[in-house]
């Protein structure tokens, strides 16, 4: 959204507009605009629209694209934006494990069932991103990442026992490594902290706190102080319920031999 912002200005300027003469022009205001050329507010379609045809001339539209992922739904290419740039990231899920931690078949076997009917050449577009993104951050040293999964994320066998084996391997091997601390919610728990599915908190470099919540069709980052605050206190719960990281580990090495035995 800055990337963006920052050429909203040099076009405006470029153009010869004020903001009050450019917020005019695309049915705007001078503090929304002025916002949105700081980084710090994203832009309906009208708006992005307004702006490339007034002063962007197609470079506003292209950069969009660009940086919020090539036509993909922008709440998609802005939580990947967070991601990348996140100091710690809080992952809590109950189904699945995160898309940046998963192997090649457990992957594509989530990615089908979730898109029925998908396109061969459009699903290997969409796993071909995913894997992207799961080698950059196995790659990378930051963000530093927590992550608390239910039990029953260990059992289900996405892809057959073969593509399971080797996602909990995978993770087994992040872990050992130091890369992500994992941590698994007991299935026996009386009253379980994470009903409500499953979230992540990002924090970032200026010291803001996004939380961020998902759904197949629709993702929606929150930024509200109490409302991330308690997501935090949600997932320290999360963590408080969970068997230590140790005892994690061991879950997911007694599961890997139980598949494989």
């Amino acid at each position: 959204m800055e990337k963006y912002g920052r050429e909203v200005r040099k076009c405006r300027l470029d153009s010869g507009f004020t903001l009050v003469a450019l917020a005019a022009r695309v049915q705007s205001n001078k503090s929304q605009l002025s916002r949105v050329e700081l980084g710090q507010m994203s832009p309906s379609s009208a708006l992005r629209e307004a702006l490339d045809s007034v002063v962007g001339g197609g470079r506003l539209g292209r950069l969009w694209a660009e940086v919020m992922g090539d036509g993909r739904p922008e709440w998609l290419g802005e939580i990947a934006a967070a991601m990348r740039a996140a100091h710690a990231v809080y992952d809590y899920q109950a189904l699945t494990f995160p898309s940046y931690l998963q192997t090649e078949g457990y992957a594509f076997a989530l990615i089908r069932s979730a898109l029925p009917g998908m396109s061969k050449e459009e699903l290997d577009v969409r796993l071909a991103e995913r894997l992207k993104r799961v080698e950059q951050m196995r790659m990378s040293d930051r963000p530093m990442i927590w992550v608390v999964v239910d039990s029953s994320v260990l059992r289900r066998r996405y892809g057959g026992a073969s593509a399971t084996a080797e996602q909990i391997d995978y993770v087994i091997q992040l872990g050992e490594s130091g890369r992500i601390t994992l941590q698994v919610v007991p299935e026996d728990l009386p009253e379980h902290p994470g009903n409500s599915g499953g979230f992540r908190v990002l924090t970032m470099p200026d010291g803001r706190d996004m939380a961020y919540v998902e759904s197949p069709e629709h993702g929606q980052i929150l930024t509200s102080v109490g409302t991330v605050c308690r997501r935090r206190a949600l997932f320290a719960s999360l963590q408080a319920a969970a068997a230590a990281p140790g005892q994690s580990l061991a879950l997911l090495r007694d599961e890997l031999d139980r598949i494989r035995t």
